[in-house]
C-alpha cells in the first residue's frame, strides 16, 4: 500500500511541474553578423523589427586601463582596481565596460550604418517581443518575468545572451583613485541612450538602464547618473556599464 500511495504521490509531483514550469519557446525572426573596426566579430538577432548584439561589445581600450583614468581626470595618483586579475581573465567571455559617453560614441567602430546605443523604447519593444505586457513594461525596477531569463538565452533559445559582467564605479579621493568592480558573475548592466528629467538630488544628466541577475526571472529598468557626483571629500565619477548595440532591421 505505501508503494502506490508513494508511485501516486510521485506521479502528481511530475504532472504539476510538466508544461507549466517551461519558458516560453522564444526565436529570434533573423540572425547576422556584423564585425568592428578591431577585427571583432558579432553575432546579431531580430526581435520586433530591430537587430540586437548577441555578445557585449568589446572594442576600445579595455575598462582597467588605469592610466587611461590617470591622463583623463590628471589625477597622477595610484589606481586600483578590485579583483583585476579576475577582470583581466574574464574581458574575453564578458567584454568590456564604458561609461555613458563612451557607450554611446563606440558605436561608431561597429561596420555599416544604423548601429546606436538603444533608447529606452528600444528595450521596452524587446522585452515586449519577450511577453512582457506593455503595461508592465512601463513599469521602474524589477517587473516582467520570465524576460529575465529569456534575454539570457543562448542559441538554443531566444539566442539574446544577456551576460553577468557586473559593473564598475570609479571614485577619486584626495590621494588616489578606485576602480570597483562588483557583482561580476552576479548581474548584468546595460546602459540605454534615453536621458530623463530626475527626481533625485543629483548632478548632471540621468538615463534608464537594464539589470538582468542571476537568480531572478525580471528586468529591472532604473535609471542612473552619468556625471561625477560629490560625497564629502570624494568624487565619484559615471558608473562603468555593458553594451549591447541596436539597429533598426535593415532588407
Amino acid at each position: 500500500m505505501k508503494k502506490i500511495i508513494y508511485l501516486l504521490l510521485a506521479m502528481a509531483f511530475l504532472a504539476g511541474c510538466s508544461d507549466d514550469d517551461k519558458l516560453p519557446e522564444v526565436k529570434p525572426e533573423k540572425t547576422g553578423t556584423v564585425t568592428d573596426s578591431e577585427g571583432n566579430e558579432y553575432t546579431w538577432v531580430r526581435y520586433n523589427g530591430l537587430d540586437w548584439l548577441a555578445s557585449n561589445f568589446r572594442a576600445g581600450d579595455p575598462y582597467y586601463d588605469w592610466e587611461m583614468y590617470n591622463e583623463e581626470y590628471d589625477a597622477n595618483f595610484y589606481v586600483a582596481l578590485s579583483d583585476y586579475a579576475q577582470a583581466v581573465k574574464d574581458y574575453d567571455m564578458y567584454g568590456n565596460l564604458y561609461t555613458y559617453e563612451e557607450a554611446v560614441k563606440s558605436a561608431e567602430m561597429l561596420e555599416g550604418e544604423g548601429w546606436r546605443l538603444p533608447t529606452d523604447e528600444d528595450w521596452l519593444k524587446l522585452e515586449q517581443a519577450l511577453g512582457m505586457s506593455q503595461k508592465t513594461a512601463d513599469k521602474r525596477g524589477w517587473r516582467g518575468a520570465p524576460a529575465g531569463e529569456l534575454l539570457q538565452q543562448g542559441t538554443d533559445g531566444s539566442g539574446i545572451n544577456l551576460m553577468l559582467g557586473g559593473i564598475v564605479s570609479l571614485r577619486k579621493s584626495s590621494t588616489y583613485m578606485e576602480l570597483t568592480l562588483a557583482t561580476m558573475r552576479e548581474s548584468g548592466y546595460y546602459w540605454t541612450a534615453t536621458k530623463v528629467d530626475s527626481p533625485f538630488t543629483l548632478e548632471g544628466d540621468v538615463v534608464w538602464y537594464r539589470r538582468i541577475f542571476y537568480n531572478t526571472s525580471e528586468v529591472e529598468r532604473e535609471q542612473t547618473s552619468v556625471t561625477a557626483i560629490r560625497g564629502g571629500y570624494d568624487i565619484f565619477f559615471p558608473k562603468f556599464m555593458s553594451v549591447r548595440y541596436v539597429r533598426d532591421a535593415v532588407d
